[in-house]
């Protein structure tokens, strides 16, 4: 019995003499008992290997059988009977609620990622240990380059490139070097065992002609697509980004948006699919893209900004850089761990996500974000604390509260649990109001409140004694008329969960 999202790789012989990656070798048609179909393309992986993988996300009976214009790889049938999943495995990331993200199986996913750009490309000490650092931190998605980075700060020639040379010194795209490629699948399982996401960042705008692979034709982008969809659509805890900072690359957006659709086209498994920023910003509303991964500095700086990006895109907001926490001199890369966590909360009550970065300079030369390896900042722990306390509200987001004028800045889940964030230095005394949400689901006199005070950087959660009742209720907000102030440890970066109880 296969278990439910997990990947079913299925072994064909084919020609010794590759079928360029501009064509398709082989495609897999399945079928599940309830009339269900799914096209998964093959890929070539070296000799006469070939595979096609495929993750099934609906228990019971499949049948499968192949279609190919050469005949080895045609007509080749079988049934496989899928059970239940493994413990722990909820299936591919999807969008939830609008702005929000969930798996397949509906268990709530909270971002927190991280970045490492040139992760795939460490001597494998380095690469493991970045893992487990992540980890450690409780980091739940990671950000890589397929392609190899080049410029500042990296700090070594890579030991394998993705495709062979053709006699005119240009990368043979129809000629995928597969120990390359088997290295990437075998990152992407790596992170699937710890639990986090692989943020696969496609095309790389870091080659500063180092390497020649910024030079592709489109006709060379699509080869490049096909062969990767096919080797990585099947791993459930995938993600797609078509580029980083796409815009420092010379290409017209319509070119951009070809890619994009290509790839929701070519994916059989519909991953989630995003594309990066430096300046320009991209259209977010396009409709293959599925989330908006945005860089802005000043996003996240101070309330109100973030949540203006839901508006616009009525899509997940996801902040993948708003600096990182280091000491080099670039403006992006000196955050103290304070600011950055600071950063991290405003995001969350503005029912926004965010990525981290570390960005102090090692011994070598290099930066955590192009290397990886041992985390030193002080900001990953206290990450991890805010994805704990994300991942026990239950439900799938936090939505602000009164957008449109409170200047409380409350998050959460209406008349069920709310977030309100303090910021850096928090007042002596709070008294006990909160928003009404203005969307159907109205505060009533006599809902009774908890609250916890939790502080973001000594990683606390306190619970203040006294029980909240609502009194005082109208259209925009509600008062516990007649309870003290909650006294507070002034000065603090704090934050206030208020939860209804029965």
């Amino acid at each position: 019995m296969h278990p439910r999202y997990a990947v079913l790789e299925l072994l064909f012989t084919g020609p010794v003499e590759p079928i360029p990656t501009d064509r398709v070798p082989l495609t897999v048609a399945f079928e599940h008992e309830s009339g269900r179909t799914r096209l998964v393309p093959g890929f070539w992986d070296g000799g006469d290997r070939y595979l096609a993988r495929f993750t099934p996300e609906h228990e019971g009976r499949w049948t499968w059988a192949t279609i190919s214009d050469v005949d080895e790889l045609s007509g080749v049938a079988g049934i496989i009977d899928v059970g239940g999943p493994v413990m722990g495995e909820h299936g591919p990331v999807r969008v939830a609620g609008t702005f929000h993200f969930a798996h397949d199986d509906g268990t709530p996913f909270r971002p927190v990622g991280a970045t490492v750009y040139n992760w795939l490309h460490q001597p494998h000490g380095r690469f493991v240990e970045t893992v487990a650092s992540l980890v450690d931190a409780g980091f739940n998605k990671l950000r890589f380059l397929v392609f190899p980075q080049a410029g500042g700060y990296v700090e070594h020639f890579p030991e394998l490139l993705p495709f062979a040379r053709g006699s005119d010194g240009r990368y043979d795209i129809s000629r995928p070097v597969i120990e390359f490629f088997r290295r990437l699948d075998d990152a992407v399982v790596l992170l699937q065992s710890r639990g986090i996401q692989a943020d696969v960042l496609i095309f790389n705008a870091y080659d500063n002609g180092r390497f020649g692979l910024e030079g592709l034709t489109e006709a060379e982008d699509a080869a490049y697509l096909r062969y990767l969809a096919a080797r990585l659509s099947a791993f459930p805890n995938v993600w797609w980004s078509l580029c980083n900072e796409f815009d420092i690359l010379d290409r017209p957006t319509e070119r951009w948006d070809a890619a994009g659709e290509l790839l929701a086209a070519i994916d059989p498994h519909q991953h989630l699919r995003s594309i990066h920023n430096w300046v320009r910003f991209y259209n977010h509303n396009q409709p293959w893209v599925t989330h908006a991964s945005i860089q802005l500095g000043q996003a996240t700086e101070d309330f109100g900004r973030a949540s203006l990006f839901r508006d616009a895109y009525l899509k997940p907001i996801v902040f993948d850089e708003i600096k990182y926490e280091g000491d080099i001199p670039e403006r992006w890369g000196r955050l103290t761990g304070q600011e950055l966590v600071h950063q991290f909360w405003i995001a969350t009550v503005s029912g926004c996500y965010a990525s981290h970065g570390e960005s102090f300079a090692l011994g070598g030369g290099s930066l955590h974000i192009v290397e990886g390896g041992r985390l030193t900042g002080q900001s990953p722990a206290r990450l991890g604390f805010l994805r704990g306390l994300l991942d026990n509200v239950n439900g799938v987001g936090l939505d602000p509260i009164d957008n449109w004028w409170d200047a409380g800045f409350v998050a959460g889940i209406p008349r069920g649990i709310y977030f309100q964030y303090l910021g850096r230095s928090a007042p002596e005394t709070w008294t006990f109001r909160l928003p009404q949400d203005g969307m159907g689901i109205e505060l009533r006199a006599g809902d009774r409140f908890q609250v916890d005070v939790i502080d973001t950087w000594n990683m606390t959660v306190e619970t203040v004694e006294t029980i909240f009742e609502l009194t005082d209720v109208d259209k925009n907000e509600a008062f516990a008329a007649g309870t003290n102030p909650v006294m507070l440890p002034a000065g603090e970066a704090l934050a206030l969960r208020i939860r209804r109880v029965s």
